[in-house]
């Protein structure tokens, strides 16, 4: 199996193959590698029809140019002799999930099937021309964290009273959050209020797709038509939001450079009070706090960024059989639920409920889960294109542009739009007038 590294919790998996080999007498041998070498790996190993690998990892920006060297596993999820060490249940994978990542018309991949908040059903989806091209794991949405010990800090909500006449509460609203962002920009304590991911990177399209599915906007980018949503009066509020967020001052030095990475270590150092991010962010060793976690506020709706890794047989390998029988094992909910000992992120209905019900224990995981589940029902995925990433390079460009104060809002959408259309047309791609 060809496998990610840290990007898609490669320790949870390696903690649990001594199990599948204990139960069948059969090592399989995981090669992880990062993620830009794994990706220039995948595609490698699909150009040349290789043999190598059975079972290979793939992101959801990639699928689209990789499903035609994917094996369609709907017969495999019906052939009940090959879900005898576990059952694959599709039914019970978050419905958004399950067919933003893996369902496809092999045949027009940026198609999506119809009704994705049905509970999976192969049937359904092959009666409606499409097929399975992979088994979720590692779901991962936008989240919110604070510090809650900044938000309880009698000091602290003392002084919000008094300068805005209000509570100071976790905010729930883009409006909510730029306030609290500001008040929280204390220089005298090296305080900050929160992080954006504002480097060329797909993490600044993300950053920016959220906003814009929060206005109202198309939240994928692009529409199902080719139609190049992100081009809209809702992406110019959107920008223009995030551009005077970060114009405020309520981020730390250098946030029109900074990527997951960076916005993740100004949080654990304790430079800002919130941040968003896409893993249960921690606290440095010698930051006292404590951590607490919400949905990502919302504007007139919601909708944060998400996109969830597969594990995807490769159509050209020699052992199909028993490489589905391993990835239905690895994905099936008893080891969801096992691996979110270390952390992972479930992709299965039943393994929030265990993780974050009722009955779960309360504490920051469990708060954790339980926003994450709720944000992975309602995100909001990508554009499904054979170039997308190239397409995100673009988007991210005009983001960095407008937030680092270069060019307005409008201007650097339109430069986007100019710019993707002829990504889109170079890839073979009919894109309609703009209107």
């Amino acid at each position: 199996m060809l496998y990610a590294t840290a990007e898609a919790n490669a320790a949870a998996v390696q903690a649990i193959l001594p199990q599948f080999e204990a139960a069948t007498g059969i090592e399989l041998v995981l090669d992880t590698q990062p993620y830009d070498a794994l990706q220039q790996r995948v595609f490698a190993e699909f150009a040349s029809n290789s043999t190598f690998y059975d079972i290979v990892i793939v992101d959801t920006p990639w699928a689209p140019a990789l499903v035609d060297r994917l094996e369609p596993l709907g017969e495999y999820l019906e052939d009940e002799s090959l879900n005898d060490l576990a059952d694959a249940d599709i039914g019970d994978y978050i419905p958004k999930v399950l067919y933003d990542t893996a369902v496809y018309d092999a045949g027009n991949p940026v198609a999506r099937f119809p009704d994705t908040a049905a509970p999976g059903d192969v049937g359904a989806i092959k009666g409606e021309g499409f097929d399975v091209y992979g088994l979720p794991l590692q779901a991962n949405a936008l989240v919110m964290a604070y510090r809650k010990d900044l938000f309880e800090d009698p000091a602290q909500q003392a002084a919000y009273r008094e300068q805005y006449g209000t509570d100071l509460k976790v905010p729930a609203t883009l409006e909510e959050y730029a306030q609290v962002a500001r008040f929280f920009t204390q220089p005298d304590k090296n305080l900050y209020g929160t992080t954006v991911m504002a480097g060329v990177g797909d993490w600044a399209t993300d950053d920016f797709k959220s906003l814009l599915a929060a206005y109202g906007g198309n939240g994928t980018l692009v529409g199902d038509e080719l139609s190049l949503d992100f081009n809209s009066p809702e992406g110019v509020e959107a920008l223009t939001y995030y551009r005077d967020l970060i114009a405020s001052g309520a981020v730390p030095p250098g946030s029109t450079s900074a990527s997951w990475d960076e916005a993740a270590a100004s949080f654990g150092g304790g430079l800002t009070a919130m941040t968003m991010n896409y893993h249960q962010v921690q606290l440095d060793e010698g930051v006292d706090g404590e951590i607490g976690f919400a949905p990502v506020p919302q504007g007139v709706t919601s909708g944060p960024h998400f996109g969830t890794w597969m594990l995807s047989l490769n159509a050209n390998g020699q052992n199909k059989a028993w490489a589905y029988r391993a990835a239905a094992w690895l994905t099936a909910s008893d080891q969801q639920l096992a691996m979110t000992e270390n952390q992972l992120h479930p992709s299965r209905t039943s393994v929030y409920d265990e993780v974050s019900g009722e009955n779960a224990e309360e504490g920051p995981t469990t708060e954790f889960y339980d926003v994450l589940g709720q944000s992975l029902a309602q995100g909001q995925g990508r554009a499904r294109l054979t170039n997308y990433m190239e397409v995100s390079q673009a988007i991210a460009v005009a983001v960095n542009r407008a937030a680092s104060g270069v060019v307005e809002p409008a201007e650097a959408l339109a430069e986007a739009e100019r710019n993707v259309r002829t990504l889109l047309e170079q890839a073979g791609y009919e894109v309609p007038a703009s209107s």
